[in-house]
Formats: C-alpha cells, structure tokens, sequence
C-alpha cells in the first residue's frame, strides 16, 4: 500500500490506475485533458523508454560516484570507503508516505458558512488540498475575468524549489555535483535538494537521519529516487504543497494562501503565487509580515525564474512585480470567530465526543445546526434590546432557538456583547444554571395531569401555608406576583396567569420528586439533582436551578406533544480524510424521540400556554407574550426570580422553540422588573423576525423541505366538552359550565355538586381566609362563593 500526502493508502497499480484511486479516495475527479495555459509548467512523468533506463542507471552511478569521492576525501579522519550496503541500510519504506499528523478543523454553519477554525496550539494552520482539486477550480474559473485562469501556484513553486522537477528521477545528479565542487571550493553551497528531497527529508527525518554529511545526502537521494518511482509527479508536488511550511503558523498552501490572502491556492494571482512560493526557503527571512522588502526581493527571484524557465514572459514578470500585495494576516479565515458563545460550545461538544486530538489536530470538517444569518438577527436583538433595560440594571441576555422536532440549535446568544468584559460577556448564560422563576410551572401541571387533572379542575388561591420540615413552627406560604387572591381558579387560569400558589398546591397533589423526575425526562438533564429535600415545594416557583439551553429542550418536547428529542449543535462531521463521523438523521429525528409523556397531556398543556384570553385576567391582553402578526397560535411562559434577579420568556410554535433570559451576570438583582417585561420583548421580536423573514423560510421547514403546518397536532384522545363553571367537576342540569379541552377516558369523576373531603376542607379554610382578608378581588370572593353554593357549603 501508498499513502498520497494525507494518510490516504493506495495501492501500486499502473499509473492511470494509481492516480484514478487516488482521486477516488480524495472524493475527486480524476484529472482531465486541460489546456497549455492552464499549467504550462506542467509535465507528466515519461513512460518508460531505452533513454529513461539510461536516465535512472545514470543517477545510480551518479550516487556511487559521489560516494567513492567523498569517502577518498575524508580518508584521513574516517575508516575508509562505506559499502553501499551500510548507506542503504535502514531507508524508509516509500509506501508509507503519511503527511504531516496534523490538519484545522473548520466550523460552518448549516449553510456551510465558515464559522472559526480551531487550530492545534502548538504547531498552526493545515488543511490539505488536492492537485487536481485546484486544477478544477481553475477549469471552473474560466469564464469569469476576475479570477486566475492558471495555477500559479504551481509553475512559481517548481521555478523557485526545483526547475527540473517533471524530468528529474527524484534528485539531480548536476546539482549535487556543483554542490560537491562548491563545498570544495569553500563557497556556499548552490542548494542540491529537489522537491522531492525536500519532501522526503521532511517525511522520514528519523530514517534518512539529521547530520549534515555526504552519507545523509546521498540517503536522502536514493529515498527521493525510490519515492519518484513509487508516485507521479503529481502526487509529490500535492504532497509537498501540502505539508511544507511557509512561516506564520501556516503549514500547506491552503494554510499559507489564507493566512497572507484569505483565499484559497486556486484564487492566488501570479504576484502572490511567486510571493508564497519563495517562502519555504526560510520562512521567517522572508516573511512579508515582518520582512517585506525581503520578501519582494524573494518574490522577484522566483518571478525571474519563471521567466527563465519559459513559464512566463518578462513583461508577465515585470507586471506582477509592480503589482500591490495586499496582506491579509490579521484579518484572515484563521481569525475568525462569527457566533463565537455557540463555535465554544461547539469544540467542547467535539473535544467530549471525539477527544481533544481530534479537534485540535484530526482536519474535522464540521457543519453545524446554526443558521449565521438567524443567529445574527437573534444578537442584535438581544443587545437592542439589553440596552433598553439599562434603567432597570439590567446589563445581560441570552437567547436559544431550536427546532423542536429534530433538535437543531439555531440560534445561541450568550451574552448581550462577548466582547464586554464589564458584563463578563465571554461567559455562555445558555449553558450555566440559573433559576428559572415561575417559566417551570407548566412541567408541574403537567405531572398533575399525569395523575388526574385537567385544564378545568379547580384549585383554591387563597393564604395557604405548608410546614417546613425541620423547622417547627416554620411555614412556607407564598404568595402571587400581584399580592393578590384569586380564590377558586381553574388550572388553565393558574398556569395562564402564573399564580403562586395553586402551583404549589399542584406540586403537593402530584410530590417533588414526580414532578423532578419528568423535568428530567422532557430534557433538563444535568439540573435538579440535588434532591427533593433541598428544594421543597419551592421548584414549582423556580427554587431549583436550570440552564436555558436545557430549559428550552424541555418546552420543545411540549412542542412535539410530549416527545423528546435531545438538541443537537451538529448536522454532520467528517474527519481529515473525508470519512464520515457523524450525520444527524433529519428525517428520523422526531421518530426516534422518547414519548416521555401522554400526548394529549402535552397538547393541553399548549393549548392552555397559547390562551391569551385566559391570561389577561394578569397579564394585558396585548403583551408581548402575543404575536397576532404571525396569524398563527403561540405558546408562551413567563418566570421571575427572587429580587427580579433572572426574566424568563419560554415559548414555541410548531416549528421553532425559544428560551430567552435577562438580567446580570453576577446574579445581583435589576430594579423589579419581571419577565414579561425584560425576556418578553426580546423573545417577541425574534419570534417575529424567524418567521416573517424569508431568508429563514428554509432553516424552519420540514425534514421534507415543506412548512410546517402552524395549528399544533390534536391526538387522538383530545375532545372539548363541557365542565361545571364553578368546580371544574361533570356538569349536572342547571349548572353553568364552560368548555375544556380533555382527554378521552379522563374525564371528571365527581358531578358538579359533589367534592372530596380534601376540597371541602380547603373549601373552608379558603373561605375563612376571604373572610379576614382584604387581598381577595372580588372576582376572587365571588368564585368562592359559586363554588360553596355549588357543593352546598356555607360561608
């Protein structure tokens, strides 16, 4: 077997053969008839012929020459003459021809936007480039005037390196023997090595040895004659190319042409060819960076060379010499860094899959979830509207979107400004934990749900308290946003309106550790484990800790009518050598999601979060948690912490879930202002903005390339029907009811005048609260009473 430059393998087979696998391999076309101007440097290897055989039996000669003279000089301090035997012994082996053991990996976004590339720290830039992959580009680039019509990058590197390339066996005889007679002399040396040397001496440093003697030369030789004989020459100048290093970090003529142009060896003009191939010479001598006269000196020579070697005219020569070089190092595709929160998250996600050598060294090409122009809209906002909020001391945001049925991260914002350092802007609040207020509550209605409730039982919001354990004569009573009682309220009323208490009361009917467990499963996955006793009946108010990134996967699974399926920052990975690692399953995505919870419990759930009507009892009508410009249903939940310290917006349409926070970095607390207030505004704008501008149309489409259909699916075991107004329980004739949304099989047990020994009791106790208490509305006083009247309980 062979290798070809990159760690590929091919095997010895005739020429044509050879090169066709190779181009196999490298997922190219093999080479194609060109024309003279496309590479008129370009001279295929000779087939074999009685001038060639003298050729090659000329340059072993050769090689036997040199070795007798240098051993005849060197008698007085060595043994004697060094049989050919011992000069051979220990040569590599030309079939393993492995390049350099390392590559960049590149970052794109979903529409293979580069997004950073990810270097090894300790060695620099290398992405491998095929020859005829460059020779296709130049074909390709034909038409269009504005781009080179030659590869430059060839011609200039073999006039400046070795202008005897195409002909020669692997060394030249003539060059080493003017080198020989020049070392004589005592002048300096003309410089004997060929490109194929040069290569070889890279590849196999250990074998050919290092010292500086004519027994290393001459190794050096018979390993470029064996390696000419293995590969064509095509081969060892894509080889060479690719592994060569031409001084700032930069190792390959990709490398080099993006780290001095920011382009690629395919769209390199003579002037920058000539310039990039004098460097390998001494890379930092000639560093246009530092350096520049030096390196237009070395330019020129090359350019000179061309000419002498018939590749160009002079006046070619003369124009490219004149010719500006416009620098790009500072601000070049190794410097980027676009969406740099999500292109962070990225390379742990990478260095944890696949390890660390891998991201930094393995050439990963990655294509990611994130749509840049999406991600871009979703920052702008962000910090628009961060910026508002100053007056509030507000001074931070965060913001993830993802399509709830595949799990694709489209937008990840982790801070208002990566650059600020006064808000500590490089931290990703996406991914650390936070407390998410009241945005929880929907994941314990939803446990209630599992365990008998629906969207119209009724809870009772009055001064309720619960023991703390351990602390006698301790209670936990809360108390809602407003300061207010609502007295008897639906749960489609509580969850709408974000009322305090019956959400704790719905955390005791169902138990914190039920409700823990399906947080877990919906996709909060590394928050709240430190256990049900550590948190208390305060989780359902947000007294535990999640991260946004997580906390929107969990409403995503709302989304997708209780089925989860994990997020994922990766569409496909492929190694350096163009194997595939990865390849998200688009299609099979939702289908391969855990039905963690009843459909129908989930779609009630959203037909409750996508009430407006119901949640204007607290919230206007017309807040931000309403889209009506969209002409679609909008699932929407707010959360504020203790202190106003966090702002929540949670929320999802069918085809697009986003969690937004705000508030500060440091965790002190903003000036009161709530969720609706500060998280709203930025997850409205940019609900808006993804589905109203048609550059997204794409991203938010179907596995199948089509819209999703807007309404949210009905399973099979939802129907409305109507439920007793004022207890939630089964109509009986001459009650008032009002329609719900229910589950089949599920329906109320007890008839409307009927409750259980467990509500008569809170019945009361709600009771004598309003009867003391001045915090009741009156909508509040009123349903109590419907409710007592109802079930025959007095005042």
């Amino acid at each position: 077997m062979t290798g070809n430059g990159h760690g590929r393998h091919i095997s010895r087979r005739p020429l044509r053969r050879r090169r066709s696998l190779l181009y196999a391999r490298l997922g190219r076309r093999g080479p194609r008839p060109l024309p003279p101007q496309l590479l008129r440097g370009f001279r295929p290897r000779q087939r074999s012929s009685s001038y060639a055989t003298f050729l090659q039996g000329f340059a072993i000669l050769s090689l036997a020459i040199f070795l007798f003279l240098g051993a005849a000089l060197g008698a007085a301090a060595a043994a004697g003459f060094v049989g050919w035997t011992n000069i051979t012994e220990n040569l590599p082996s030309v079939e393993q021809a492995n390049g350099l053991p390392f590559a960049t990996t590149k970052i794109y976004d979903r529409n293979w936007v580069l997004l950073n590339e990810v270097s090894d720290p300790e060695t620099g830039w290398r992405t491998p480039v095929g020859y005829q992959e460059i020779l296709d580009h130049i074909t390709q680039q034909q038409s269009d005037p504005s781009k080179p019509h030659r590869a430059w990058i060839f011609d200039a590197t073999v006039a400046a390196e070795d202008a005897t390339f195409w002909s020669n066996v692997g060394f030249d005889p003539a060059a080493i023997a003017r080198s020989f007679v020049f070392n004589l002399q005592g002048a300096p040396s003309s410089g004997a090595s060929t490109i194929t040397q040069q290569l070889v001496r890279q590849m196999y440093p250990e074998q050919i040895g290092f010292e500086r003697s004519y027994t290393r030369k001459i190794r050096e030789a018979i390993t470029a004659y064996r390696f000419t004989k293995h590969y064509t020459k095509e081969q060892i100048l894509e080889m060479y190319l690719n592994n060569v290093y031409y001084g700032n970090r930069a190792y390959g003529i990709d490398a080099a042409s993006m780290t001095y142009f920011n382009k690629h060896p395919w769209e390199l003009t003579l002037a920058e060819a000539a310039m990039l191939a004098g460097l390998p010479q001494a890379p930092s001598f000639y560093d246009p960076v530092q350096n520049y006269e030096l390196a237009k000196a070395r330019q020129h020579y090359v350019l000179g060379q061309m000419v002498k070697e018939g590749m160009i005219s002079q006046t070619e020569a003369d124009e490219a010499s004149a010719q500006p070089i416009n620098l790009q190092v500072q601000a070049n595709s190794h410097q980027v860094f676009r969406a740099p929160h999500f292109v962070n998250f990225v390379r742990a996600y990478l260095e944890q899959r696949y390890g660390a050598d891998m991201l930094y060294r393995g050439g990963l090409v990655v294509r990611t979830t994130l749509d840049l122009g999406l991600q871009e809209r979703a920052q702008q906002i962000v910090a628009e509207h961060v910026e508002r909020l100053a007056p509030w001391d507000v001074n931070n945001g965060a913001l993830v979107a993802m399509l709830p049925w595949s799990g694709e991260i489209v937008a990840m914002v982790g801070s208002a400004d990566y650059y600020n350092d006064a808000i500590d802007g490089q931290v990703n609040v996406a991914v650390r934990e936070r407390q998410p207020g009241s945005s929880i509550k929907p994941i314990t209605y939803l446990a209630a749900f599992e365990k008998g409730w629906n969207p119209g039982t009724i809870i009772f919001d009055y001064n309720k308290r619960w023991p703390l354990p351990g602390q006698p004569g301790k209670y936990y009573a809360p108390v809602n946003y407003t300061g207010q009682r609502y007295g008897a309220v639906s749960v489609r009323t509580a969850l709408s309106n974000s009322l305090n208490t019956p959400a704790v009361q719905a955390l005791d009917f169902v138990g914190v550790q039920t409700m823990i467990d399906l947080a877990h499963r919906m996709g909060i996955r590394t928050g709240l484990w430190r256990g049900p006793s550590v948190y208390g009946l305060a989780v359902t108010l947000g007294g535990g800790e999640v991260t946004l990134l997580e906390h929107t996967n969990a409403f995503a699974t709302l989304a997708n009518n209780g089925r989860y399926v994990p997020y994922t920052p990766l569409l496909e990975v492929r190694d350096g050598h163009g194997n595939e690692l990865y390849r998200h399953d688009r299609a099979g995505a939702f289908e391969r999601g855990e039905q963690v919870v009843k459909p129908e419990h989930a779609y009630q759930i959203t037909s409750i979060l996508t009430d407006n009507r119901a949640r204007s009892m607290v919230f206007s009508p017309n807040s931000p948690l309403t889209i009506p410009e969209l002409g679609r249903p909008v699932a929407a939940k707010t959360g504020t912490t203790e202190d106003s310290r966090d702002g929540w917006t949670m929320g999802y349409t069918t085809d697009l879930v986003v969690g937004v926070w705000a508030g500060n970095t440091d965790n002190h607390p903003t000036r009161g202002i709530d969720g609706v207030q500060s998280a709203a505004p930025i997850w409205h704008d940019f609900m808006v903005a993804a589905h109203t501008d048609p550059r997204f149309a794409e991203t938010l489409a179907g596995p199948d390339g089509q819209p999703i259909a807007p309404e949210f699916p009905r399973p099979p075991g939802i129907y409305e029907a109507p439920v007793c107004a004022a207890t939630g329980k089964r109509p009986t004739p001459g009650s008032r009811t009002i329609t719900e949304v229910l589950v089949r099989g599920e329906e109320p047990a007890l008839p409307c005048n009927r409750t259980t020994p467990e509500e008569a009791a809170d019945l009361r106790a709600a009771l004598a609260d309003a009867a003391r208490s001045r915090n009741f509305t009156s909508r509040g006083l009123q349903t109590l009473y419907e409710y007592a009247a109802a079930v025959g309980i007095g005042r």
